[in-house]
């Protein structure tokens, strides 16, 4: 019984390792019943035999589970479900979780909502959609994904060699608190801003994980419940809905060849999201005049300008 549960198709050619592949497919079968609480596991022999992988396998992969709380490992005995790992799952030999009545307590428990406290449905804001599949396109119009055939692969394995080698350990396992790199801030103070025209001082620079969690940074700092914020209309969905989701009035504002339209709309806005360089998704540049009539619209309406150097 419980061997046909754990047979499945191993992928030997996936992106996925057999053993990883082994370990879902184990957590899968306990969290669905099909493998009852404190039932044993095949022997790793016989599992590595049915599934055609080698026995060392199916061990890391019973070890690695019993690590993680889902198997309990009895010596000279072999690895058993763990009970606690099934919440309200049946017990070993009583009926599985597809016949057995509903227990009391799970029937209250399947009736609880929680939709009223929540302030916000992330799940009915636009999010960008594409298919799995989107590389094996003749002409994936994908933005932010590396071309492997473009991408300086030795030198990225060089520097991360380089990074992660025994001398720098001490720099990179310690928590330094509030202070950055010092050796990229200075990389991104003289080599990076520069070409931008922007001088800055190392304390007036911050290193984030990403421009998501820039803008999110952002929106904590400058929006509260009644700012508005005009945002490029097609424009970057992820920086709508961050701002969204930290309260703001979302302004729609045109694009144009040229970018964002310097027009009427800016003066009901606190708060101007833009992306002159490349404008997302059009990647269309904002011309010399444009930008100079952007920041004489924002002076003389008072609104702060978020430049996103996409």
């Amino acid at each position: 019984m419980v061997m046909r549960d754990l047979i499945f198709p191993v992928h030997h050619d996936g992106d996925v390792g057999l053993q990883a592949q082994l370990r879902q497919h184990l957590v899968d079968a306990i969290l669905d019943g099909r493998l009852a609480a404190d039932s044993p596991l095949p022997s790793s022999r016989r599992l590595a035999q049915a599934l055609g992988v080698s026995r060392n396998t199916v061990v890391l992969a019973y070890q690695a589970l019993a690590d993680e709380g889902y198997l309990i490992p009895r010596e000279r005995v072999g690895y058993f479900v763990n009970p606690e790992m099934l919440d309200g799952a049946t017990a070993a030999g009583a009926p599985s979780t597809a016949t057995a009545p509903p227990r009391r307590d799970s029937a209250r428990a399947q009736k609880r909502d929680f939709s009223h406290r929540l302030q916000l449905r992330p799940s009915r804001q636009r999010h960008l959609v594409k298919p799995h599949n989107w590389s094996q396109y003749p002409y994936p119009f994908i933005y932010g994904q590396a071309d492997p055939s473009l991408f300086p692969i030795a030198a990225w394995r060089q520097c991360s060699r380089q990074a992660l080698s025994v001398r720098a350990i001490e720099r990179w396992s310690e928590d330094s608190y509030d202070e950055d790199d010092p050796l990229l801030v200075e990389e991104v103070r003289t080599r990076v801003l520069p070409r931008r025209g922007i001088r800055a001082r190392r304390d007036e620079i911050l290193i984030t994980m990403g421009a998501q969690n820039a803008l999110y940074l952002v929106a904590r700092l400058l929006i509260g419940g009644r700012t508005t914020v005009g945002i490029e209309d097609p424009g970057y969905v992820d920086a709508r809905n961050i701002f969204a989701m930290a309260g703001a009035r979302i302004r729609p504002l045109p694009v144009d060849e040229g970018g964002l339209v310097i027009g009427r709309g800016l003066r009901r806005c606190d708060l101007v999201y833009v992306t002159p360089s490349h404008q997302s998704p059009t990647t269309v540049t904002m011309p010399m005049d444009r930008r100079v009539g952007l920041l004489d619209a924002a002076g003389r309406y008072g609104f702060t300008i978020i430049e996103d150097d996409y």
